[in-house]
Order: C-alpha cells, then sequence, then structure tokens
C-alpha cells in the first residue's frame, strides 16, 4: 500500500493554508482594512498604545487569499500575533481547517491550532489533531492525530498517531502508528518514516506479502534509490519459503530529446533445483534527431522454465518466445534505413537448434516517387541478411525487389494502375546437410507483375427522420491481377516465407460497400460510419496460394469466398464478422464472428468466436456491468472446443504440461464493492495447472493493498 502521495499533498496544503503576512500591515476597522490584512466584525475596539485590534461576533479576517471566521478574535500590529477563539474555520482553495482556538504570529509564520480539524478538497482526507503546529514554511507538527478519507464522526477506517513530525523538505517521522477498521486496531507500528519531499527522495517502500503453492510464502522488501532528476533505481530483495532469496534491481533513466530506457534483472539461487536462475531486462529508445533513431530491448532467461516458475510476478508466465532486438532507423524523405539484430528465445521447442536468428538484417526501402514528369512511380525494398540456426543451413541472403508503378486514369471515374518488378535473391550459405539439394552459393531472378483497376459510385437517400437525415451508400468495385511465373526454388535454404515465392497467375476481384448516416440533434450535426462490407474472391489461372489459416486446396482454381463487415447498431454497440467460405467442399472455412458494447458507464460485454477448419475452434466472453452500484461484477472466459490431450513440456519434467488449446483455458471472476472511502475487490481466476484468488483492499485515496 502505498500513503505518501496524498498525505503529502495534504501537508503541502496545511503549509500554505496560513499565508505569510507582512508585518505592518495597514489599519483595521469594523468594516474594512488596508494593506495586507483586513478585519471586519460585529464590534470592534483599538489600543492606540499597543496597537491592538480586538474583534467580536462575526469575525472576517481576509488575508492572502485566506479567509478565517471565529467569534473572537485579537490582532496585535507591533507583535504580529494574531489570536482567535471560539468556532474558528479558515478556508482557502477549498481547503478548510476548524478548530477552537487559533494563534498565527504574522512575522514567523508560526500558528498554532488546538482540537483542529484540517479537510482537503481533492481526496476528502481529513486530520485531527490535538494540536496542529505550523512552525514554518516547510515544517508541520501534529500531536495525538487522526487522518481518514472517511466522513466524520465515525468513519470506517483511520490512522492514528501519537506524533507527526514533518518537514516537507524532507521526510515525515511517526510514532506509535494505529490503523483502525471503525474502533478496532488491526496494525501498529512502532515508529514510521518516509519522504515527503515534493522532488523524489530515497528510502524504504512498504514491503509486499504473498503466497503461492510453487513458492511458499514471500516477503518482498523494496529499497527506491534517487540517483539524479534524471534518474532512479529499485533494489528488492525477495524471501520465498520453499525456493530461497531472490535479488531483483531495476534502473531507470531519461534523455534528452525524449530517449529513455530501463535496466532491470532478477537472480535466485533456487533451492528446489539446487541451481542458479533469473533474468535480465533491457529497454533502451535513442532519438539522435527526428529522423533518425535506435531501440533496443533485451530479454533473456538463463533457462527455458524460468518464466513458468517465476514469471507470474511480471505477467509472463504463459509467454512462448523471449526476444531481443536492436533497430536502427534512418529516414531521408523518400528512402529508409533499417538495421535489424534479433535472437529468440523458443519455449515452445525442445531446444534453440532450428531458431532462426537474424544477425542482423540491413533493409532499404524507397517510397513510391514519380519519376520526371511521367506517370511512372519507382520504388524499392532491399535487405541483407545474416541468418543463423544451430542445425540446417546458415549463411547470408540478399534480396531487392524493384517495382515500377504505371498511374493510368482511364476516365473521370475509373483508375488503374500497373506494376512490375523483379525479384533478386542471392545466398551463401553453410552447414547444409548432405543429399538437400541446398547449394552453397545461389542466385535468381524471378519477375512481378500485376494491375489494379477501381471506381466508385455513391449516392445519397433523404431519410428525415427523427435524429437520421441522411444515407450515404458508396461501391467500389476492384479488380487486381498479379502474375509471377512458376520457378524450382528447392535449391535455396529455407530460413522463412520469403524464400519460396509463390507462382501465381490469379485475379482478384472484391466488392466494398460503406455506409454512412448523417445524424441531426438540436444544432449539432454528426457524420457516422454504420457498415463496411467487402466480398472478394480469387481465381487462379495456374500456380499456387498461400493462406495459412483455411489451407485451400492448391489444385483448386477458385479460393475461398471471403467477407468482412463492421455493422454499427449503435454507437455503443459494435458487430463484426469475418468469414471464408469453400466453393468446393460448400463449408465455411473459418468463421470470426464478434460483439461488442459499452455504454461509456462503466457497462461493457463482449463476444468472439474464432474458427478454423482444422487448426483452431475458441471461443471468449467477457463483461464488466455496475448497473448493481456499489457493486462491481466482471467475468472473462477462453474456451477451445478442440482440446487436445496433454502433451509434456519440453524438457521432459512430467509435472509441467503444455496445453494445446483446449477446453477451458482461463476463466476470471470478479467482484468488487466500493463505498465513499473503501473498497475490497475480490478475483477467481482459473487457468489449467493453476488457480488463484486474489483480494484487493482500496482506501480511498489513500492507500491500496492486496493479498494473494
Amino acid at each position: 500500500m502505498t500513503l505518501l502521495h496524498p498525505l503529502l499533498i495534504l501537508l503541502v496544503c496545511l503549509a500554505t493554508l496560513l499565508p505569510a503576512v507582512s508585518h505592518g500591515a495597514g489599519p483595521a476597522s469594523a468594516s474594512a482594512g488596508g494593506g495586507d490584512i483586513t478585519i471586519k466584525a460585529d464590534a470592534m475596539t483599538h489600543d492606540p498604545a499597543e496597537d491592538t485590534f480586538k474583534a467580536r461576533g462575526h469575525v472576517l479576517i481576509e488575508w492572502e487569499g485566506a479567509v478565517l471566521n471565529a467569534d473572537q478574535a485579537t490582532y496585535n500590529r507591533k507583535t504580529g500575533m494574531l489570536t482567535a477563539t471560539g468556532d474558528v474555520v479558515m478556508t482557502k482553495d477549498g481547503n478548510v481547517m476548524r478548530g477552537a482556538w487559533f494563534t498565527f504570529d504574522v512575522a514567523t509564520g508560526r500558528g498554532e491550532l488546538e482540537r483542529g480539524t484540517f479537510t482537503t478538497v481533492p481526496g476528502n482526507l481529513t486530520v485531527t489533531g490535538e494540536k496542529i503546529v505550523r512552525v514554518d514554511d516547510n515544517h508541520v507538527v501534529l500531536n495525538k492525530t487522526q487522518f481518514t478519507t472517511c466522513d466524520l464522526p465515525r468513519p470506517s477506517w483511520k490512522f492514528e498517531a501519537e506524533k507527526l513530525d514533518v518537514n516537507l523538505l524532507g521526510y515525515a517521522i511517526g510514532r506509535n502508528i494505529t490503523f483502525y477498521v471503525k474502533d478496532i486496531p488491526v496494525l501498529y507500528l512502532p515508529w514510521i518514516a518516509f519522504p515527503v519531499v515534493r522532488d523524489r527522495r530515497s528510502g524504504l517502500l512498504l514491503p509486499r506479502v504473498g503466497y503461492t503453492n510453487t513458492r511458499g510464502a514471500e516477503l518482498d522488501i523494496p529499497l527506491y534509490l534517487v540517483i539524479a532528476p534524471n534518474q532512479d533505481a529499485t533494489f528488492d530483495l525477495d524471501l520465498q519459503s520453499t525456493r530461497g532469496v531472490g535479488i531483483g534491481a531495476e534502473y531507470r533513466y531519461a534523455r534528452k530529446r525524449g530517449s529513455e530506457g530501463f535496466a532491470g534483472g532478477y537472480l535466485i539461487f533456487d533451492q528446489k533445483e539446487g541451481r542458479w536462475r533469473g533474468q535480465i531486462s533491457t529497454n533502451h529508445t535513442e532519438i539522435f534527431s527526428p529522423d533518425m533513431n535506435l531501440r533496443v530491448a533485451i530479454n533473456q532467461t538463463s533457462d527455458r522454465n524460468f518464466l513458468f516458475d517465476f514469471g507470474e510476478k511480471s505477467g509472463d508466465y504463459n509467454r512462448q518466445s523471449n526476444d531481443s532486438t536492436i533497430n536502427f532507423l534512418k529516414t531521408w524523405q523518400t528512402y529508409a534505413l533499417t538495421v535489424d539484430l534479433r535472437n529468440t528465445q523458443d519455449y515452445y521447442t525442445i531446444d534453440n537448434s532450428h531458431t532462426l536468428q537474424t544477425l542482423p538484417e540491413i533493409g532499404l526501402s524507397a517510397v513510391r516517387q514519380q519519376i520526371a514528369a511521367t506517370p511512372l512511380y519507382f520504388d524499392l525494398d532491399a535487405s541483407a541478411a545474416d541468418l543463423y540456426q544451430g542445425a540446417g543451413p546458415r549463411g547470408l541472403r540478399l534480396s531487392t525487389f524493384p517495382r515500377l508503378t504505371l498511374v493510368t486514369p482511364l476516365s473521370d471515374y475509373i483508375n488503374m494502375t500497373t506494376f512490375a518488378g523483379l525479384h533478386l535473391r542471392a545466398y551463401s550459405s553453410d552447414n547444409i546437410s548432405a543429399g538437400s539439394g541446398i547449394r552453397s552459393s545461389d542466385a535468381d531472378l524471378l519477375p512481378e507483375a500485376g494491375a489494379r483497376i477501381s471506381t466508385s459510385l455513391s449516392r445519397v437517400y433523404t431519410i428525415d427522420g427523427e435524429n437520421l437525415k441522411k444515407l450515404r451508400n458508396e461501391l467500389v468495385p476492384e479488380l487486381a491481377y498479379a502474375y509471377t511465373p512458376y520457378q524450382d526454388q528447392t535449391r535455396h535454404p529455407f530460413y522463412d516465407y520469403g524464400d519460396r515465392l509463390n507462382w501465381q497467375n490469379m485475379v482478384t476481384y472484391s466488392l466494398t460497400s460503406l455506409l454512412g448516416g448523417k445524424y441531426q440533434n438540436g444544432e449539432t450535426t454528426e457524420y457516422r460510419d454504420l457498415m463496411r462490407l467487402k466480398l472478394m474472391q480469387s481465381y487462379n489461372f495456374e500456380g499456387s496460394r498461400r493462406d495459412l489459416l483455411t489451407m485451400v486446396d492448391a489444385n483448386r482454381a477458385f479460393s475461398d469466398l471471403i467477407l468482412e463487415s463492421d455493422t454499427w447498431l449503435s454507437p455503443r454497440l459494435r458487430l463484426t464478422l469475418d468469414t471464408s467460405y469453400n466453393v468446393y467442399f460448400r463449408r465455411i472455412s473459418s468463421l470470426d464472428p464478434g460483439v461488442e458494447f459499452d455504454d461509456t458507464h462503466g457497462n461493457t460485454a463482449g463476444v468472439s468466436y474464432r474458427m478454423s477448419r482444422d487448426e483452431l475452434n475458441y471461443l471468449e466472453w467477457r463483461f464488466v456491468t455496475k448497473l448493481f452500484s456499489p457493486w462491481t461484477l466482471g467475468y472473462s472466459n477462453r474456451y477451445s472446443f478442440d482440446r487436445k490431450p496433454f502433451t509434456p513440456w519440453p524438457l521432459g519434467d512430467t509435472n509441467r504440461y503444455l496445453f494445446n488449446s483446449s477446453g477451458n483455458l482461463e476463466s476470471v471472476l470478479s467482484v468488487a464493492y466500493q463505498q465513499k472511502c473503501w473498497g475490497v475487490n475480490v478475483e477467481l481466476s482459473s487457468r489449467p495447472g493453476n488457480t488463484s484468488f486474489h483480494v484487493n483492499f482500496t482506501l480511498a485515496g489513500l492507500t491500496s493493498g492486496g493479498t494473494k
């Protein structure tokens, strides 16, 4: 839990509520005053010898934006002492301070409030004290004090301290701190110190306590360290009853021009496995200029099962792989240069011997640009990569694809573009198995050409409904053709699909329908999208196609018939549908419908279904509702209909399993109860092999904490 930021706000308000009043203020009277202080009252007397004003009845004192009301008040202009008694109320900037007796030294800024109560506007944070002493602008002392964000006189919770000594330039030191629920004490701290300086300050943070069935009882003790205004760090001592003692660290920094980053790690000697285990993570962004930057992300674990055992702390327990990347980008007006390095730890394979590593890949792209004053345009994609894998081919690959595009408007309504390009690929490879047919060095040229023709037809319909005034429907038919000749590519190494370009002689036809509406609500006009509908299909005269989801038979000319749609039944309700239909087997190949609802008042719901024949069959739904305020109910579930038997974890540990998308993948039930100054959230989640129960308590405006 944390109380530093809200309590700091209160203490700053308390220190500034009593503004500095210059000694020797102008004269005061029963109706008006001069200079820096004004006193008004039903009756007022002035002792010239002592230069003292005494006011009685509905006393009103104003200075420096503060207003003080009291039954009686005395102000000595010689000594600068102001005293007020009887139902004292002082307000400034919406913050209110009440007490029975109040004194203030105008010259020194010292003020004392007896039996006082102080309430801030943000967060409804209230402090009461037998005596509240404002020593100066940066020092406040509270004796026998209580503070809460609940309404008085019987708050649901409160903190009570014998003494709280606050230095706004340093630390707040409290003695004999007790936390109460209603009037029942539940937590006691004999002494506590925390930074309240308006800048960050180093120090111990509150520890975290928990329990898991894999690591046992846990105690996490964090230390926060301020290194510089643009640098800080956190160190963690992580005590686990069944696994050992872990040490964590994270260093954060910011640099000029928006450059920033962090570096962290975690190390533990795992008593269960008798070895050191850990993780390192680094992320850095260096902005050299608006058109040049460098991004580095390093993520490495000591072993393939580290995240399975310890990743729940960072939410990475179900990560399939870990990527470490370095990316450099330099752009010009029409060109872009990239340099990429990638190292991947694949956790779903036996080992990393077949995982492709890029060390590095240099790319050059040219944005489509017009050639002189002709209708011809030129663009380019080129790359040179050093590709490595422990088993299988490895080596260099050069790939370029320059293209020329001709833009030809056939009329005012019909646009046509044609393009022609040439794929150049060159290889220098080693680690090639005998008899594979792969050449250690090779190159080829493969042309590709195509054309696209489209038009747009639109019509506006007048509706003159209560709100809907007009409908606009636009139809966009499009015809595209692509040709790549057949070429035997088996002599090339296979790193990715860029090494196996499709032989195609294919035409694709599509029709897109766009529907929009004009709505009138009083003087406000709104244009809203109502529906997008696209239908498309391809016909292959010869060659093959690549479709990883629907796996259409390459020997059949017609592709699946594909339908995509988005429908907005209202601004809060949206329907989506992506589906493909196999015209040969007369069955649906893939289906992805969904519905989303959000009333912008905290009530949301969504259902989606994904099916790709022989690949996946998956349903997900979720909802959150605040209809039963102060209760908030939520539920989400992911369920697979094509559950397969468990398969052992890659390292052969029979106590660990991969669940091949099967049955109930994850369900989360949450119930939150929120009152004005406190709340509780209960969450029950279930995943294959793991069920957890989580309770989180909140103290409005002051604390938040949880137990697992």
